[in-house]
């Protein structure tokens, strides 16, 4: 299963309610059966980060696009190291 990640921009997020409404409902998360967006974070500096699970790149990509989030970048997740445990992605 390939993980990406995506930077960006979005403003308003400054404000708690406006990033909570635009992403708290759950189908803001599995974007198909076999995609899920596992995080995203609003950075101090007015961007984003946003972390994907899925079989191939493409749906992200979409989901980012209807987000309407503008987006630096989109690169693939090769290592990971969270919480003591560190694993190849592959």
């Amino acid at each position: 299963m390939g993980r990406w990640i995506a930077v960006g921009k979005v403003s308003g997020w400054e404000k708690f309610e406006r990033f909570s409404q635009e992403l708290k409902s759950t189908n803001q998360w599995r974007v198909d059966p076999k995609t899920t967006i596992t995080s995203v974070y609003g950075l101090g500096d007015g961007r984003l980060l946003a972390e994907c699970h899925g079989p191939e790149r493409a749906p992200f990509d979409e989901w980012l696009k209807k987000k309407g989030w503008t987006i630096e970048s989109v690169t693939p997740i090769t290592l990971v190291a969270k919480t003591g445990d560190i694993w190849n992605v592959e």
